[in-house]
């Protein structure tokens, strides 16, 4: 009786209940049928089997029907085609006498529940467990974690797996790159913007240079009586209205704040057309004039307070803070020309002198702070100059009111020289600031498309690693899978090759097909090894059979077939005969004067005659011929296909072949000869009335005086 293997549980109790229910009602009927059960208790197991199927289809189909199963049609149809098949097994059971028959039923019923249980139900495990119906591996107190990999497990496919396993990373590191990139692009955009400021601020600081020379211009203007600047001044201002003109088709597309310097341009007609008319004081065309620098100036801040580097951000404060120093000493020039010019100063005057000094200190500590070293020197270098020394020395005269001997001219002439040279120190500075910007914006630019470069080359090469380990551990996943369909249908001849480097799991699994592999095979062979052991013991039992047949009818001491076998025989090869009408011929046998070789030499003699005779009759024939010993020294010979006179010739050469031939016994040769009686079939039903007539031919041979050959006509 088969036991129920818990690895056919689907996981569903009442249909595993069911499944252990049905073979046990099978293995009763088997064992009914092993006790030779009467029919009335085969009847009522098959009953109990009908019922137990029944309920258990029944149970089956509300299932599937609940899950929403698409093939329950299928499963439907294969349960009424077997519960029809068992209602004739049934039938066949009780009707049948047959022991062998009936067992055949139960194997036959065996067979239906494992592959109804492998081949149907099993495949349902999926779509049941989808419905919460199962209960294998329903693990209690999961951790977050593993229920995590449960879920990703269910709802990812392993290729899938892989693909997120090896894109999330990737995606962080192309975020991280992208991030760079932008990073890069607006540095870009920033040094972009910076760039046009700045090579713009080199053209506006000219004008802005040019402006503060016209402020100083228009203050000994208005302050001397004798026109001595009149003629500088109108140099100067057709030079401002040349940068002016130059520079105004470049400031269109800069920032509002540069747009305001146009304005205030556009405006110095007007200005200076009150200066000619000396209808404003020198304070107040200062005060417009520096205001309109002032706007230019602000320019220079704005550019370090931008996204830039560390190092460029303290070049353009650099920048800056000699930018107002500049200004400051241009106002400190206008200033003193209008001073020197009166011989005298306001309070107002004197005060905005005296504040322009202390705020060009206060911007020499800010660019000390920003100021690199090699800028530092060349400002040092400017401060103990022979003209900063005499501007000292007229600001010292200046703040003691001490106008003697101090001449507006030469004031503003060392003032002038003193600029010009912060001016060509600012060209400078101007200059390191533009070229490294651009070689920033180089650099940017070539980051930029590095980067770009790099997460496209790590995206392309992730990419094709990601596509060739897929498919690498597709097709070993498929080869496997191949490999075990294979195995499940019977085949084992599919080797997967071993994997002996990098083991892994597909190694692993590749063992365990090959281990798994190579003990069916084993199974297979000692299963081949016992079905030959059986059939050789069958065959050995076969020929045994058969030599025991032969014993029966063959005659141990001459070979030649007995009496009943040769009736037999012959029987069957007369209806032949009579049937295809085809010839028939008998020979009957005796050695002359047997009995007295058994008297003169012994039984013994008799016997190697006897054996010798038959050696000769069974050479002689035929495959088709019989050669029967049927009596003490009687045989017959049945020559099928064979007429009177083949017949005639076969008796001849035998009875020639035993009269030339001799037999030696204990040194003694002895010779003998035999009668021969040749009978041709005719219309005899018996085989007793054909060996009547070769017996009656073999009669008269004797009568003739032996070792003849007689036909019986």
């Amino acid at each position: 009786m088969i036991e129920w293997n818990e690895g056919l549980n689907l996981g569903i109790k009442t249909i595993d209940d069911d499944h252990k229910k049905i073979l046990h009602v099978i293995g009763k009927l088997s064992e009914a049928i092993n006790n030779n059960e009467n029919q009335h208790v085969i009847e009522t197991i098959f009953q109990e089997l009908q019922a137990c199927t029944k309920e258990h289809f029944k149970r089956e189909e509300t299932y599937l029907q609940d899950c929403k199963c698409t093939k329950l049609e299928d499963h439907k149809e294969k349960h009424r085609a077997f519960y029809n098949k068992l209602s004739k097994l049934k039938l066949k059971a009780i009707s049948s006498k047959d022991y062998i028959t009936s067992q055949e039923i139960t194997i036959y019923l065996t067979e239906w529940l494992l592959n109804h249980v492998i081949e149907e139900d099993i495949p349902t495990i999926a779509l049941l467990k989808k419905c919460g119906m199962t209960e294998i591996n329903i693990e209690k107190d999961n951790s977050l974690l593993e229920k995590l990999i449960k879920v990703i497990t269910d709802r990812f496919r392993f290729t899938k797996r892989i693909f997120l396993s090896a894109i999330v990373p990737l995606s962080g590191m192309l975020l991280f790159g992208s991030i760079i990139i932008f990073e890069n692009f607006n540095e870009y955009i920033n040094m972009e913007k910076t760039s046009k400021i700045t090579h713009i601020t080199t053209n506006i600081n000219e004008l802005v240079h040019n402006l503060q020379m016209e402020r100083g211009l228009n203050s000994g203007y208005l302050s001397s009586t004798e026109n001595k600047f009149k003629k500088d001044l109108e140099k100067q201002r057709k030079v401002v209205d040349e940068a002016a003109k130059k520079y105004t088709d470049k400031i269109k597309t800069i920032e509002p704040q540069i747009k305001t310097l146009k304005k205030d341009i556009l405006s110095l007609d007007s200005i200076r057309s009150k200066i000619d008319n000396k209808a404003m004081s020198q304070v107040q065309e200062i005060n417009i004039y520096s205001k309109i620098i002032e706007n230019v100036l602000n320019i220079t801040p704005k550019i370090a307070s931008l996204n830039l580097d560390k190092e460029l951000s303290s070049s353009i404060a650099t920048l800056s803070s000699i930018q107002q120093l500049k200004e400051s000493l241009g106002q400190e020039r206008a200033y003193g020309t209008t001073i020197i010019e009166k011989g005298d100063a306001t309070v107002d005057e004197y005060m905005s002198f005296a504040r322009l000094l202390g705020t060009q200190i206060a911007f020499l500590n800010t660019f000390n702070h920003t100021a690199s070293k090699a800028h530092k020197k060349i400002n040092d270098s400017l401060l103990i100059s022979d003209i900063a020394k005499q501007i000292h020395i007229y600001e010292d005269k200046i703040k003691n009111h001490n106008y003697d001997n101090l001449d507006s001219q030469t004031w503003f002439k060392y003032t002038t020289q003193y600029i010009n040279k912060i001016k060509k120190f600012e060209d400078e500075l101007l200059y390191e600031i533009n070229t490294s910007i651009d070689n920033n914006i180089a650099s940017t630019i070539r980051n930029f498309l590095l980067w770009i470069l790099f997460n496209t080359t790590i995206l392309a090469i992730n990419l094709f690693i990601l596509y060739t380990f897929k498919k690498s551990t597709v097709m070993q996943i498929d080869q496997l899978t191949h490999a075990m369909k294979d195995l499940a249908t019977g085949g084992r001849s599919f080797k997967l090759s071993p994997i002996n480097m990098n083991r892994d799991e597909i190694a692993y699994m590749y063992d365990a097909y090959e281990t798994t592999r190579q003990k069916l095979l084993k199974g297979d062979m000692y299963t081949k090894l016992y079905q030959s052991k059986n059939d050789l013991e069958l065959k050995n039992k076969e020929k045994e059979n058969l030599k025991l047949e032969e014993m029966a009818f063959i005659d141990p001491l001459t070979g030649a077939v007995n009496r009943r076998k040769f009736e037999e025989l012959s029987e069957k090869e007369m209806e032949r005969s009579a049937r295809y009408k085809s010839s028939l011929s008998f020979l009957m046998l005796d050695i002359d004067y047997f009995k007295a070789i058994n008297d003169t030499y012994g039984h013994a003699a008799g016997d190697e005659i006897l054996k010798h005779f038959s050696s000769i009759c069974l050479d002689m024939a035929r495959s088709l011929d019989i050669v029967a010993r049927i009596g003490g020294e009687e045989f017959v010979v049945m020559l099928p296909e064979t007429d009177s006179d083949g017949a005639y010739m076969f008796a001849e050469r035998f009875r020639e072949k035993i009269y030339s031939s001799e037999v030696e016994i204990e040194g003694q040769i002895i010779k003998y000869s035999v009668s021969i009686g040749i009978a041709i079939l005719d219309n005899e039903k018996e085989v007793k009335e054909i060996l009547q007539k070769a017996d009656k031919a073999l009669y008269k041979a004797k009568e003739a005086g032996r070792n003849l050959s007689i036909i019986y006509k």
